[in-house]
């Protein structure tokens, strides 16, 4: 099984996602704010969008945070409110359904949330998931894994010549032990999550997968640039690998590591709540049927230098990041309760602001969410300033029965304001900003 890789694995290709040309770019002022994103007429329910939000974990590791903090972790885990983990494919020989990983992982299914699985192929120089042993996997889980998930990051470049090919075929066999398993109808199959340039060797894997895979990390950008890490270059690059099919982001996220050498620049821990929430909203938006989070919980102890000391949503020693913060309101308020009813609620805004972009959610109790933001950057990189939040005035309307509308406002340091606003001639008025805030209409 090769134990002793468990912890280094993730120090391979991971999260090198952006090049030079970042620096450069960040340097000379290159990375400009989105243009136009006026998006006020998308409209989903907030179940939709919470079953686009999952996290990144390593509960299935022998060794590490994940596993030696468990029992601290899974009640952080079930606060935070996702539905939805993915975590890594490691089965031994030796293992049964009482081996510690899975005994961690059905309490993870006990408590409400699905599993999706990376399934490791022969390139991985480390460790590859046993086809034939898939079904176990998914019975030792108690029936909680929803998707099976070809190889993490493959190094294609390595061998153009030949590992486009291994690759392929490793993702046809895990589509065919899945398709051909009537025990593992229920689940699903997503294609390998390629990264850099090994996107442009990869093959067409559209008939051996529902679901495409990208990683599509900003570095130090907001979540709605257009520059290196820009959310539709990562969809771009990877069209032609699972054409036609939806798309998850099985990894997404910022580190706060200031002092790293690497391409992968950080950000503060401010502006990683600034940013998460947008970054899910975003994602949403632009039609990514999942996005993962990077990770629960850092895995290793803080280290400015190294960006895998600052990923997660909790640090190592457990304690909560403003970012951890944020996302829980986020979620939270989707899955609140008022004393109201279902009704056709609209809001409208009623003067243009170029960088504004929001969508509208209505909930299960009737009332209508609408997150609105600027999509600015809150960053400046390498100048390590951190911008105020920018402000805009707006005005809106509101159609349809309603008492009430709150202003939930995400501040940096992961709490939330929240305010009522009073209808004044026929229309409302706040302050729309690059933090989210979430208009509560019921």
């Amino acid at each position: 099984m090769k134990e002793d890789m468990h912890l280094a694995a993730p120090l391979m290709t991971r999260r090198a996602l952006l090049s030079a040309a970042s620096f450069a770019l960040a340097a000379t002022g290159g990375l400009r704010p989105s243009p136009s994103q006026a998006q006020t007429d998308v409209a989903a329910s907030t179940d939709a969008f919470l079953d686009s939000v999952g996290v990144c974990g390593h509960f299935a590791r022998p060794r590490g945070i994940y596993p030696e903090k468990f029992q601290h972790i899974l009640p952080e885990l079930e606060a935070l409110g996702v539905r939805h983990l993915r975590d890594e494919g490691f089965i031994a020989a030796g293992d049964s359904r009482n081996t510690p990983a899975f005994q961690r992982l059905r309490q993870i299914v006990a408590a409400g949330i699905r599993l999706t699985i990376i399934c490791y192929d022969d390139l991985n120089p480390y460790f590859a998931t046993p086809l034939d042993r898939l079904a176990a996997f998914y019975d030792w889980c108690d029936g909680g894994i929803e998707i099976f998930e070809g190889s993490n990051e493959p190094v294609l470049t390595s061998d153009p010549q030949n590992a486009p090919r291994l690759s392929a075929r490793h993702q046809a066999a895990l589509y065919e032990a899945v398709r051909s398993d009537p025990g593992l109808n229920a689940v699903s199959v997503a294609a390998p999550s390629y990264v850099l340039t090994n996107r442009a060797l990869a093959s067409d894997l559209a008939q051996v997968c529902q679901y495409g895979n990208i990683h599509p990390y900003a570095g130090m950008e907001h979540p709605e640039t257009t520059g290196p890490g820009a959310l539709s270059k990562s969809l771009a690059a990877s069209a032609h690998i699972a054409a036609g099919r939806p798309t998850l982001a099985t990894e997404i996220g910022y580190h706060t590591s200031l002092q790293t050498q690497s391409f992968h620049f950080p950000v503060t821990e401010s502006i990683k709540a600034r940013y998460m929430p947008r970054m899910l909203l975003w994602c949403f938006l632009s039609g990514i049927r999942r996005t993962y989070i990077y990770e629960i919980v850092s895995s290793f102890a803080q280290d400015e230098t190294n960006p895998e000391s600052s990923f997660g949503l909790l640090r190592h020693d457990l304690s909560r990041t403003p970012a951890y913060g944020a996302v829980r309101a986020l979620l939270s308020l989707c899955t609140a309760k008022r004393q109201t009813k279902p009704a056709d609620r609209r809001l409208a805004f009623l003067d243009s602001v170029s960088e504004r972009v929001s969508l509208q959610l209505t909930r299960p109790d009737g009332a209508l969410l609408v997150p609105v933001w600027l999509a600015l950057p809150g960053w400046q990189w390498p100048a390590r300033i951190e911008n105020p939040p920018a402000e805009r005035p707006v005005a809106f309307s509101v159609t349809g029965p309603h008492d009430q509308i709150i202003a939930h406002r995400f501040n940096d340091d992961g709490s939330v304001s929240r305010h009522a606003i009073p209808r004044e001639d026929g229309r409302y008025r706040f302050s729309v900003s690059d933090q989210l805030t979430v208009l509560e209409v019921f």
